[in-house]
Parts: structure tokens; C-alpha cells; sequence
């Protein structure tokens, strides 16, 4: 009977560790800019998202390692009752082999300003990426973008699948003519469908593998190899310059994305560092922060 009892607990624990969940999410609202009656409505939020989160399965792969540390602030203003506008933000980390989990380098960064939706308080969420709906396939959204990028810094554009999952959550609000979804859009200009694009787009694919080799190449070996972490990372982020130069012929919003997330981080890496060039392919690339970057060469805290 003890080997019976045992056989079934084995299965159990197998199954348990062979499905296990992907996030380690948490939330943040913030209801300053709400009045009473509305705030009744939203009581729940965090603990509803963090549940859904941190126990909905968002891919059909046996997860190993860590999971992926997630952040998500919400800030709510406006709206009618059960009717809210918010800004959205999320920050994604990618955890550094060699640091038993303990080390983790952000990997996106995202700011949404423009997010309607109705919610009440006790809501069942539940994952349906082929149902829209304004609530849960904002944060599906941005959650697979964050899983696939995740999955790209470990394996060459092992993303692909999510991110065109992400993508068929945008075009679904586009043509349902959803706020915020909206396929035009300027040059340079950054909206769910411009990044989503450049994402899935193949003339990004060099990018892509760049970013893997910053992270695998770069941070992963400087856990037990600074200097020559170090010395992969000024390697990439030449050739980051050069394909800049070479492939792009305007401005791009997964350029500044990813710099925007990884600005302050290789700041401090190359602080003082004497090298101009890794200096000036930074301020090529990431024009935005250039005095972030004049002050790190110059050996000063940011």
C-alpha cells in the first residue's frame, strides 16, 4: 500500500514541476485620483491580478529555472463608477546565471498612458488570448511581450512564439477599433503597435541575437569573468551601433525601449572607463541619455 501511496505522490510532484507557472508578479495600484464610490470597485485589483498572475500558465512549455520576476503599477484616475482610465507600468527582469537566483538585470521597461477598462472588485480572470477584453488583454499584452523577450536572452530569438501571440492580442483590438490599438501611427512614435511590430519584424532579428549576447555573453559571464563580461559587452554593443547604422533608416521605438531599460545598468558596468568608443557608440545609439552617459565616462554616480 506505501508503494502505491508513494507511485501517485511521485506523479504528482512530476506533474507539479513539469507544469509549473512562469511569473513571479507583483502588483502596485495606486486609486489617489479616485473618489470614494469608485475605489469600491477596485478594492480587489492587486490581489485579483497578482493571483492571476502568479497562478495562470501563459505557455505550454515544461518552465525550469527561476521565474520571471515581474512588476506592474497601475495608476488609476478617472472613469465613472465601474469605468477607470489608467497608466500602466511594467518592469520585467531577466535573473543572472551564476547568482542562484539572487542577481537580476531589468529587461523591459514599459510605460502605457493610455488604458481604459471596466473592472469590480472579486473579478474571474482568465486567460483567453483569442477573446478581447479591455482589462485582461492589456496585461496578457504585455506579459507574453516580457516572457518572449525573457526567453530571447537565453536562447537566439526563442521569443518568436510569444511575441506573435502578443501581436495577435494588438491586431484584435484593432480591428475591433479598441483605444490604443490603433496600427497607424508616426515615425518613432511608440504605441503598443509600433513595438509589437518592430518585434516581430525580421529586418530586427540581428538586434535580437544582440540582445542575447548581452546578456549571455556580457552579464552572465561577468558573474565570474568581469573583465572579459566586460569586454563581450563593449563587442556587442559596437556591433548594436553598427546595426544602427546599417539597417535602420529612421528613428526605432525597440531601440529606445531597450536602452531606456538598460541605460543606468551599463552606466555603472563601464563607469570610468576609459574607452571612448564604447562612450560614443552609446551616445550614438541612445542619444536620449547622453549626459547619463558623459557623467558614468567621467567616473560620476548617476
Amino acid at each position: 500500500m506505501k508503494k502505491i501511496v508513494l507511485f501517485t505522490l511521485f506523479i504528482f510532484l512530476d506533474l507539479t514541476l513539469s507544469y509549473s507557472q512562469e511569473l513571479k508578479a507583483t502588483v502596485t495600484v495606486d486609486m489617489e485620483q479616485l473618489d470614494f464610490e469608485s475605489r469600491t470597485y477596485v478594492m480587489s485589483l492587486k490581489s485579483d491580478l497578482e493571483n492571476y498572475l502568479n497562478n495562470q500558465r501563459f505557455t505550454d512549455v515544461n518552465w525550469e529555472g527561476p521565474k520571471i520576476p515581474i512588476d506592474i503599477s497601475i495608476y488609476l484616475s478617472g472613469g465613472s463608477k465601474s469605468s477607470f482610465s489608467a497608466q500602466l507600468i511594467l518592469v520585467s527582469r531577466r535573473v543572472i546565471r551564476g547568482t542562484d537566483g539572487e542577481g537580476t538585470s531589468v529587461g523591459l521597461k514599459i510605460l502605457d498612458k493610455n488604458w481604459q477598462f471596466e473592472y469590480q472588485s472579486g473579478a474571474m480572470l482568465s486567460y483567453n488570448p483569442t477573446r478581447f477584453n479591455e482589462f485582461t488583454s492589456l496585461i496578457d499584452f504585455y506579459v507574453l511581450m516580457a516572457i518572449g523577450y525573457d526567453f530571447d536572452t537565453y536562447g537566439e530569438l526563442d521569443g518568436n512564439t510569444y511575441y506573435d501571440q502578443a501581436k495577435q492580442i494588438c491586431q484584435m483590438g484593432a480591428t475591433l477599433n479598441k483605444e490604443g490599438y490603433s496600427t497607424t501611427f508616426a515615425p518613432g512614435e511608440l504605441t503598443r503597435y509600433s513595438l509589437i511590430s518592430e518585434m516581430t519584424d525580421p529586418r530586427y532579428e540581428d538586434f535580437r541575437k544582440l540582445i542575447f549576447s548581452y546578456y549571455v555573453d556580457g552579464l552572465d559571464v561577468m558573474v565570474n569573468d568581469k573583465e572579459k563580461g566586460m569586454a563581450n559587452l563593449e563587442a556587442v554593443i559596437d556591433q548594436m551601433a553598427q546595426f544602427k547604422k546599417n539597417k535602420l533608416t529612421g528613428p526605432s521605438v525597440f531601440l529606445q525601449i531597450f536602452f531606456d531599460a538598460k541605460a543606468l545598468e551599463i552606466s555603472q558596468i563601464f563607469k570610468g572607463r576609459e574607452s571612448s568608443t564604447v562612450w560614443n557608440n552609446l551616445i550614438y545609439l541612445d542619444p536620449t541619455n547622453t549626459m547619463l552617459y558623459q557623467a558614468a565616462m567621467q567616473g560620476k554616480d548617476n
